[in-house]
């Protein structure tokens, strides 16, 4: 019922690279309480430079990340690494790394140069299709964009999600699985729900691993929740 993850998920990073840290359940408190309750920072050796928050967002389902950036310029050449204070024993801080498939500590390597391109937004996205599977615990639920974005780094999509009946909207920033933006939630947690209303919009803004951003600047785009069952897991 705890877990920390953070964004970008590779090993190298530019001069200028931003972060973006997600608590999921019990792990959410650790994001409402960074640079106070619990100081985050990168270290390299003798060097440590502070991660200042400049946002955070509350997703609708057991999920809350902040975007972090460091207080002054990364070294190239340097490898930092992440580190939280004060951390709950229960907490584990790492990361997986795809190449040796083991967990390990949240470092980064910085090369040389500031990346200052923005993503390019190919075409609009669209919907591709929705999905809605009844697990044991609970439904895995969510409409399926496309991706439609390039980047030389790492992508995230901050994506605003309005529910037009209530007039609530909400703001979460989403990593695309390839091509496809998957929207709304997993059976244990997610950034989007949807509740009785049939009505919804959202907007997308492409930000690459430096803090880039392309945003989507035509009209939000329409759509309604799922509505079907895919399938039935009883897991």
């Amino acid at each position: 019922m705890a877990g920390l993850w953070v964004f970008p998920g590779g090993q190298t990073i530019k001069q200028n690279s931003v972060f973006i840290l997600n608590g999921y359940a019990e792990s959410q408190k650790i994001i409402s309480g960074l640079t106070k309750k619990y100081p985050i920072y990168l270290k390299s050796r003798n060097k440590k430079i502070k991660l200042i928050v400049t946002e955070v967002h509350y997703g609708q389902f057991h999920l809350t990340q902040a975007v972090l950036k460091p207080e002054t310029e990364l070294e190239a050449g340097l490898s930092y690494t992440m580190h939280i204070d004060s951390l709950p024993k229960y907490e584990r801080f790492n990361k997986y790394n795809k190449i040796t498939q083991k967990y390990e500590p949240v470092t980064y390597t910085v090369i040389s140069g500031k990346d200052v391109e923005k993503p390019q937004l190919l075409q609009k996205p669209k919907v591709l299709k929705k999905t809605l599977v009844f697990y044991g615990c609970g439904p895995s639920i969510h409409v399926v964009f496309s991706s439609p974005a390039k980047d030389a780094s790492e992508l995230i999509v901050r994506t605003t999600v309005k529910n037009i009946k209530s007039g609530k909207e909400t703001t979460y920033y989403v990593e695309p699985e390839g091509d496809k933006l998957k929207i709304g939630h997993d059976m244990c947690a997610g950034a989007f729900d949807f509740d009785d209303s049939n009505r919804y919009e959202a907007e997308f803004s492409f930000m690459d691993a430096s803090g880039n951003i392309t945003t989507c600047t035509d009209e939000r785009i329409k759509f309604t929740k799922p509505g079907k069952v895919s399938s039935y897991r009883d897991e």
